[in-house]
């Protein structure tokens, strides 16, 4: 199969936030056109006008989301320092300075990939790992939770002004502006979601584009930094089967694949996203969708320009630990993608008690 890769347009998106609950990101719902309606075609995730839109508890379409969707480090890799907010790199053989990230923050000579069994990688997945055409090898999902971040609750637009060049949009309002870190200008949003020590409970993300990989819930106190250390010591253990929903109602339950070992941090375990791309002529052979689509429901999809099924969710259920202390957290979910080197977060306020 010839990947034509190395050819993608600079302006390849991925775009997901958790819904469930509602994340401190969502903070332009309240402003137009926002809390307005929804266009009855959703404009895309390329139209640089903020939308995000996911189903509301009443099942409807709705911008409820705000511009969640929108708040991630872009040029990201494992085995770097930092991100770099514009590459599409490091991309291995590639001899295009466009795709190759400058290597003075990288180290990819002592870099290796931990996610190489095909079952749990997203794209690509009939190469060999670390072959000359494993485009995706310094991808953050291939080895989960090692790659930098921006900011653990996303930076608005994925990279710092200007706007433009490869990287996310972020229509600037009131609330926040392009290059915002979120921990340090989202306030706490009131929830009213209150979870007991030792219970499961649901959470929710959606995708508007896809790019494969996988994620992660974690806790952090509300009262202290909002850091990759600090999310990392709560990293929440999943518990039963996934469940794809619709409109609110529709649902269709699946076993999901996890992994937990090569795993940052340490023996956490983190989901493989269950939503295939499904353009294997561009990015190489995927997996099979868990469902049949039918009744106009989608389950795969979400490739470059191409929004998903905005009425879709994604449905977990995790556990909280027992020997957690009661107060207030914050639930940090972060999507670490295979197909493209960004990583999506999302931070919402929860109240733990005994």
């Amino acid at each position: 199969m010839q990947l034509i890769y190395l050819i993608l347009p600079t302006m390849v998106l991925s775009h997901g936030a958790v819904n469930n609950p509602t994340p401190r990101n969502a903070v332009d719902n309240d402003l137009a056109p926002w809390n307005g309606k929804v266009p009855t075609n959703p404009p895309s995730v390329e139209s640089k006008t903020g939308w995000c839109p996911v189903a509301n508890k009443k099942g409807e379409i709705s911008g409820i989301n705000g511009q969640s969707c929108f708040w991630f480090s872009n040029g990201c890799a494992i085995g770097c320092e930092t991100c770099d907010g514009n590459s599409r790199g490091p991309i291995p053989n590639s001899k295009d300075p466009k795709w190759v990230r400058k290597f003075n923050v990288c180290n990819q000579t002592d870099t290796v990939a931990t996610v190489c069994d095909p079952g749990k990688r997203t794209v690509n997945t009939a190469v060999e790992c670390g072959a000359d055409n494993d485009w995706y090898y310094y991808s953050p999902w291939r080895r989960p939770g090692n790659a930098p971040v921006f900011d653990s609750c996303g930076m608005a637009g994925g990279h710092k002004p200007p706007d433009g060049g490869f990287g996310g949009i972020y229509v600037n309002t009131t609330h926040a502006s392009l290059g915002d870190k979120g921990s340090e200008v989202l306030p706490p949003m009131n929830t009213n979601t209150i979870w007991k020590t030792g219970s499961v409970v649901e959470v929710a993300w959606t995708i508007e584009a896809n790019h494969g990989g996988g994620y992660i819930y974690r806790l952090a106190r509300a009262d202290g930094p909002l850091t990759e250390d600090e999310f990392n010591k709560n990293p929440l253990p999943f518990v039963g089967q996934q469940t794809f929903r619709w409109n609110g109602t529709k649902t269709f339950n699946f076993d999901g694949v996890y992994l937990s070992e090569g795993t940052t941090p340490k023996g956490s375990t983190w989901a493989r996203n269950p939503v295939p791309r499904n353009d294997y002529a561009q990015t190489g052979q995927g997996f099979p969708p868990y469902c049949t689509e039918t009744d106009g429901y989608k389950c795969s999809g979400g490739t470059d320009g191409e929004n998903t099924d905005p009425t879709l969710e994604i449905v977990d259920h995790v556990l909280i630990p027992e020997s957690l202390e009661p107060g207030k957290y914050v639930l940090g979910w972060r999507w670490d993608c295979e197909e493209s080197n960004q990583i999506w977060q999302s931070c919402s306020d929860v109240t733990v008690v005994a």
